[in-house]
């Protein structure tokens, strides 16, 4: 199978490519490599000429000209010119090259080398893309190899002896939005066994989207990933921090952080009140961008990633969010009832080792996270004074009645129907 570059070298009409990648000399080599194949399959004499301030410095490489380029253009040179970081080109002096010179039939190409450079929507027709982020393993076959790292980080891997801690420091440094999610002192989720089944068994499969965990708060949404994290690699997609008070850098951010998720690898991604994230900035049309954003890498990506979300208020969802084909599954959490209740107490009494206490059976509404909070403070205090002094979900949210019939009407409870049948 041909690649992208190979292909370009071969279009009679594609002349303009912009490459997103973070490894310029490793996809410099590649270029020169099919260049030199494509010369000796096709006779043809294709020259690689590179261009940038830092080959300039350390290397001696003459200035870019553009008269040159141009005097090539028109001589129907065989030249492919590589410019890293930076535009040869103003913006209509490129519109000028694809349209006139690119439909006619000029052999010459040429690659912008670039993560992140900026180019006007418009110009969009002008250029294509190709997204070369990463080696494959074969580019590195000397390298314990790690989807999701340049070459040179890879390299630096290897030296420390460890390359999947790395793999995770690096993710740290996406800016505090993407963590591989290590809790700690998890509690069994009781009574989520089937739920929990049931997302693995969509992850595993390759042909999950993601389930969607809606509920009111301490019902066990976050409790399932924490589970979830024991078993597989779980990256934590903190929503929230991709917001800038800079124009387009949050868009930016997003997608550095989701092209960076991409090449993570196989892995749960999950994002805890999905829609305060969301709500957080109300800037003019940032909600709708980066909304717009995380909807397309939803609907689009691979198979690599499954997601896992989870909201309290479902109001403050955009309807485009739980729309059919966003998720595999919309589950509502609600305060178990009586026997997976009862599950609950014990599991709690038995790590506290206190006693079952019946009177807290007795009590309707009650979430899970209410009764692990009476037995870690009754564990010290007394399960009666405990009782007494923790304030309960239901009566410390204002909406929890709403939100109880929300979830009843959006999502699928967990505890009225079988999920088991599913698993």
């Amino acid at each position: 199978m041909k690649s992208l570059y190979e292909k370009a070298l071969e279009s009679k009409v594609k002349n303009f490519f912009v490459v997103r990648t973070y490894d310029f000399k490793r996809v410099i080599k590649k270029l020169a490599g099919v260049v030199q194949e494509f010369n000796l399959r096709t006779s043809s004499q294709y020259k690689l000429q590179l261009y940038g301030e830092g080959l300039e410095t350390f290397e001696g490489v003459k200035p870019f000209e553009k008269e040159g380029f141009v005097r090539a253009v028109k001589d129907n040179q065989e030249l492919v010119f590589v410019f890293r970081n930076f535009l040869p080109l103003s913006l209509d002096e490129t519109v000028q090259f694809t349209e006139k010179y690119g439909l006619e039939g000029t052999p010459v190409k040429v690659f912008v080398l670039s993560p992140d450079l900026e180019l006007p929507y418009w110009l969009r027709p002008h250029y294509e893309e190709i997204e070369d982020y990463f080696p494959s393993k074969e580019e590195v076959p000397d390298l314990e190899y790690a989807e999701g790292l340049t070459s040179l980080e890879l390299y630096k891997a290897n030296e420390e002896g460890n390359v999947l801690a790395y793999r995770e420091r690096i993710l740290k440094q996406s800016g505090g939005i993407l963590e591989v999610f290590r809790p700690q002192d998890v509690d069994r989720a009781v009574g989520l066994g089937d739920v929990i089944e049931l997302i693995e068994s969509m992850y595993l499969s390759n042909r999950g989207r993601g389930t969607l965990l809606l509920g009111v708060p301490g019902t066990g949404k976050t409790l399932i990933a924490k589970n979830l994290a024991l078993k597989y690699p779980v990256v934590k997609f903190n929503v929230s921090a991709v917001y800038s008070k800079y124009v387009g850098e949050s868009e930016q951010r997003l997608r550095s952080a989701l092209k960076t998720l991409e090449q993570f690898g196989k892995c749960i991604v999950f994002i805890d009140e999905f829609e305060k994230a969301l709500a957080q900035n109300r800037a003019v049309g940032v909600d709708t961008r980066i909304v717009g954003e995380m909807l397309s890498f939803l609907q689009d990506r691979g198979s690599e990633q499954y997601f896992i979300a989870t909201a309290n208020d479902v109001r403050s969802l955009p309807l485009e969010v739980i729309r059919p084909e966003r998720w595999d599954f919309i589950l509502g959490l609600l305060p178990p009832p009586l026997h997976i209740r009862n599950q609950v107490i014990d599991y709690y009494a038995q790590k506290y080792s206190m006693p079952f206490d019946t009177s807290l059976a007795k009590t309707e509404k009650l979430t899970p996270a209410d009764i692990a909070s009476i037995y870690r403070v009754g564990s010290v205090v007394g399960l009666d004074r405990a009782k007494r002094f923790v304030k309960l979900t239901k009566d410390l949210s204002e909406h929890f009645e709403k939100t109880y019939e929300l979830v009843k009407r959006y999502a699928v409870p967990v505890y009225e129907e079988d999920i088991n049948e599913l698993v």
